[in-house]
């Protein structure tokens, strides 16, 4: 199981769109945890497009209006997809490692800069 872990800082161009292509077939990555999209909204062809194909499964957290923004994503060959808890500052995933039938979750967590977003976001998970 590869997990990939990216703060991108924005979405927006090609040349980042690239690069995370890059890094997910370089590594060969199963699950990719992103931060800070800075998207609003996201639609399945971006998502088939930053993945490189369309065995992707994806769920986005669209922060506060883009602001601490993350999306995950999954190659659903890998893992089988349950359910999902999303708040602020956090999804959580669970789902079903197909190679050895294992439940697992899966946390993608930024945090906010202020204590009080950090203490608020901690006691939210």
């Amino acid at each position: 199981m590869i997990i990939v872990n990216l703060n991108i800082r924005g979405l927006g161009g090609s040349t980042k769109a690239r690069y995370m292509r890059q890094i997910i077939e370089r590594e060969g990555a199963d699950f990719v945890c992103v931060q800070e999209t800075k998207s609003k909204e996201l639609s399945d062809a971006r998502c088939f497009s930053l993945w490189g194909d369309n065995k992707v499964g994806w769920i986005h957290n669209k922060g506060d209006d883009g602001s601490g923004s993350l999306l995950s994503m999954w190659h659903k060959e890998v893992f089988d997809y349950e359910s999902h808890l999303m708040e602020t500052g956090f999804i959580i995933i669970y789902d079903q490692y197909i190679k050895t039938s294992s439940r697992c979750a899966v946390v993608n967590v930024y945090s906010p800069c202020s204590l009080n977003g950090k203490k608020t976001l901690w006691e939210d998970l």
